[in-house]
């Protein structure tokens, strides 16, 4: 047994055992691989926080418009396809971000831009997406809260809680009836 009085002595490094050794190393890189775990965990976020806020594609200039749903997603629309008081869902083609949701209206039998209205499809309320077919009295309906726009008037809000109309999209028809975008919306899509 050993004095509890008796001082340590003190041990050269040479006659340290060679798996106390192995073992300070072996935690030197415990610690050192926590430590870039630790690191990594702090990193990955901060990449993927800048991945989600990369610019997202928006509808540009030449833009065809395809349906958005149903069997003919991601097919070019056409005038000749569509039937006065009818409103679909479409979007700039490649550019399918929520934020592109369109809703395309036709107000009468003719082939002209101006039978054709088109709008933001988000809510300027909450930012909800408004149906796609027209209510019984030819508005664009929002579920959410109730949100009315009359396509007719420039998506003028009809019934709130909205306080703003739905922004406009300028389009196009090209020689063979495909719709393209002609700028940029009027305004803010969804809640400003």
């Amino acid at each position: 047994m050993t004095d509890p009085n008796e001082l340590p002595t003190i041990v050269d490094a040479e006659d340290i055992p060679e798996n106390l050794t192995h073992r300070r190393r072996f935690l030197k890189a415990a610690i050192a691989f926590s430590a870039g775990a630790f690191a990594l965990a702090f990193a990955l976020p901060a990449f993927a926080i800048r991945t989600l806020s990369l610019d997202k594609k928006s509808a540009a200039t030449g833009d065809p418009l395809v349906y958005a749903m149903g069997d003919l997603a991601g097919q070019p629309v056409n005038t000749s396809q569509l039937t006065a008081g009818e409103g679909i869902q479409v979007y700039p083609s490649g550019k399918d971000d929520p934020n592109n949701l369109v809703e395309l209206v036709k107000l009468d039998d003719s082939n002209t831009t101006e039978s054709l209205v088109a709008f933001s499809a988000i809510c300027t309320h909450l930012g909800c997406t408004v149906y796609a077919q027209l209510s019984e009295t030819g508005m664009l309906h929002c579920p959410c809260h109730g949100s009315q726009f009359n396509p007719r008037e420039e998506a003028k809000v009809v019934q709130g809680p909205a306080s703003r109309p739905l922004p406009s999209l300028p389009i196009a028809i090209a020689d063979d009836g495909t719709i393209t975008v002609a700028g940029d919306f009027s305004g803010p899509i969804g809640v400003a």
